[in-house]
Formats: structure tokens, C-alpha cells, sequence
């Protein structure tokens, strides 16, 4: 996959890098083909070398599912929080998404098919607004990493601050505790 870049952004983007680097990139073609991924191999030809490799990250920041299930479908990880790889909890979650969930299924009081939709309810209520927020502070860490983040710009002490405050928020949580309250909640519905 590939999309065309005017030399121009890609120097202005690397004017921080110093003369060197804004030089070479000014040798380079008018309009770039940025390549998505990389097919190179030790012997590219001349045409190939004017490719530059961009690391593309998406999430679900802008396009949130409004639930994570519906019927007898239920989404967890990736799936219902695709999130960029900057905090380095996505597969963090997804386990705690499934340890959630696996709770919920194992309660003795779900005996029935409509049991599904009271524990994917329960289940949605409980990690929807957690994954979303992994989202999101995924990417405003991103941000930080990239001096990009508003009221912290490049200033090292508030971009830990704001980080390790953020990554708190991801590994003080009681999953037990978390997994309890749902499955009192489960038992109210299901009952």
C-alpha cells in the first residue's frame, strides 16, 4: 500500500534532524511514494531506493464500536479496542477482557442461550469504557514520544509525568474485584 508525499512535508517534518537529513531528503524526488511495508530485498533498483518505509499505526480512537456485542457475538481485544502500539497494554487487556468474560460464562446461572446476551451486556458495561480509554491514552502517549502532545511539548519531566501516570491507571486495576462486581450484577439478571 502506498500513498504520494510532496518532498516538501517529508523536509519540513525532518527539519529537526538537522541539516544533513534535510539535504538528503531535498535530493530526493518531488512527490514520494511512501510505502506501507517493506518488499525491498539487498539488490533493489534505483526506483525502489526512493521508497521510504512510514510506520502506519490505526486504532479505533475516532471510530469507537458503539458496543461490544450484540445477540450471541461478543467482540474483546483488538477486536473491540484496537488501540495503538505506544502503551504496549493492548494484549494486556485482551487478557483482561477474557478473564472478564470467562467468569461471566462460568457462573452457574447461565443455563440458557438468552443468558448469553445478560453476561455479553454485563460484559460490555464493565470493559467498554476501559478499552476505550486504552485507546485514546495510547495515543496521546504516542504523542508525548513524538513531542506532539498539547500543554507537554518536549518537556522530558512532564512527558513521564504524564506517562507514568497513564500507565497507573493500566496496571492498578483488581481484575478480581472487577470479575466479583460482574458477576453480582450477572446474578441480579440472570435470577
Amino acid at each position: 500500500m502506498t500513498r504520494s508525499a510532496p518532498q516538501k512535508e517529508m523536509v519540513q517534518d525532518f527539519a529537526d534532524f538537522g541539516p544533513v537529513v534535510t539535504q538528503l531528503l531535498r535530493l530526493t524526488k518531488p512527490n514520494l511514494d511512501i510505502v506501507f511495508e517493506s518488499r525491498g530485498s539487498s539488490e533493489q533498483s534505483a526506483a525502489e531506493c526512493y521508497r521510504i518505509l512510514q510506520r502506519v499505526v490505526y486504532d479505533l480512537g475516532d471510530h469507537a464500536v458503539p458496543t461490544f456485542y450484540k445477540d450471541r457475538i461478543c467482540i474483546v481485544g483488538d477486536a473491540a479496542h484496537a488501540t495503538s502500539p505506544d502503551h504496549g497494554a493492548g494484549a494486556g487487556l485482551c487478557i483482561e477482557d477474557s478473564a472478564a468474560l470467562a467468569e461471566l460464562l462460568a457462573d452457574d446461572g447461565v443455563k440458557a442461550v438468552r443468558d448469553l446476551e445478560a453476561v455479553f451486556a454485563i460484559f460490555n458495561a464493565q470493559r467498554r469504557e476501559r478499552g476505550q480509554w486504552l485507546v485514546n491514552s495510547s495515543r496521546r502517549v504516542g504523542d508525548c514520544y513524538e513531542w506532539r502532545a498539547q500543554r507537554i511539548g518536549r518537556d522530558f519531566g512532564k512527558i513521564e509525568a504524564e506517562i507514568n501516570e497513564r500507565n497507573g491507571v493500566i496496571a492498578n486495576v483488581d481484575l478480581r474485584q472487577m470479575c466479583k462486581v460482574a458477576r453480582q450484577q450477572l446474578v441480579v439478571q440472570v435470577s
